[in-house]
């Protein structure tokens, strides 16, 4: 028989040893541990994914304050009677000066030229050289955080009669404003970059420049750094003698992706195709655009 204190006598807890405890609790710190070091790494990957797509918007805006050195390549294809190609190589640079809320944009296009030896009627040899610099400082005020999200920058570009041989330039000094404006409702940037020249000195007889520009622009950025963009330049040119020889006008696109690399400078990469609907008579059929910069997004000057 069981006795009464066998009956009354409550079943004690079965313990844990110190052991087994430490075990456990090495367990819930590992799992910690863990948790936290995913935890921080998808934030760092957020974070640096949003620093990405905003420098992206940066270096689609024709008058952000971003620093940047690069170049433009414009290979042009079915050009003249006999179908040639010829490239424009374009050395890039812009600067950025700040007044308070002001910004001075400077920016700075030195132009490679090659013409082959068929875009000449004599055949005498291809030709290579410096074409005519043109330099646009624009004045810009970041409007952003009204009600249409706008940014605006005005300011004069001059081309300058730099050109090594005369086939390679207007044999002008031209002046004319240009303004931009530029919408970013997240993830686009839109806007457009407007200009005309007119030739103002310079070889006599040479044509008189009388050159209209609006370039379109249309970029879609996704998270990665990745973004589809399009940038048309179409141009007039009013001094043209027959009006069918006016326009040009180019339609397409292409891709472009902004790229960090550790310590060093982030770059930016874009290629383009187009093709042009409107054109004068043996302009080229197509253009290959390619684009490389490396960005400075800490190197903006500040006065005041």
């Amino acid at each position: 028989m069981l006795s009464a204190d066998a009956i009354f006598t409550k079943p004690q807890a079965r313990r844990r040893s110190p052991k087994g405890v430490l075990l456990i609790s090495q367990k819930t710190f590992k799992s910690w541990i863990i948790a936290g070091v995913l935890q921080c790494f998808i934030v760092s990957q957020l974070a640096r994914a949003q620093e990405v797509k905003k420098l992206a918007e940066e270096v689609q805006n024709p008058v952000s304050d971003l620093v940047r050195v690069g170049f433009l390549n414009n290979a042009f294809f079915g050009a003249g009677a006999n179908n040639h190609l010829f490239n424009n190589f374009n050395l890039q640079t812009s600067t950025t000066r700040r007044f308070g809320n002001w910004a001075l944009l400077n920016r700075l296009n030195v132009p490679i030229i090659y013409l082959p030896a068929t875009a000449f009627e004599d055949k005498t040899g291809s030709l290579t050289g410096i074409g005519d610099i043109e330099y646009t400082g624009f004045l810009a005020r970041d409007e952003s955080k009204r009600r249409f999200k706008l940014i605006g920058g005005i300011g004069p570009t001059f081309i300058l009669n730099t050109a090594t041989d005369d086939r390679l330039g207007s044999g002008k000094w031209s002046v004319g404003p240009t303004l931009a404006v530029v919408s970013i409702p997240d993830p686009w940037v839109v806007g457009a970059i407007i200009r005309n020249l007119w030739s103002v000195a310079g070889d006599d007889h040479r044509l008189e420049v009388n050159l209209f520009l609006i370039e379109p622009f249309v970029n879609f950025n996704f998270s990665n750094g990745w973004y589809l963009t399009s940038t048309p330049p179409i141009t007039a040119n009013w001094e043209a003698e027959d009006k069918r020889n006016r326009w040009t006008v180019p339609i397409g696109g292409g891709v472009g992706k902004v790229i960090f690399r550790g310590e060093k400078r982030p770059i930016n990469l874009k290629l383009q195709g187009f093709y042009f609907l409107e054109k004068p008579d043996r302009a080229p059929d197509w253009l290959l655009q390619l684009q490389f910069q490396i960005l400075f997004p800490d190197n903006t000057d500040k006065v005041g």
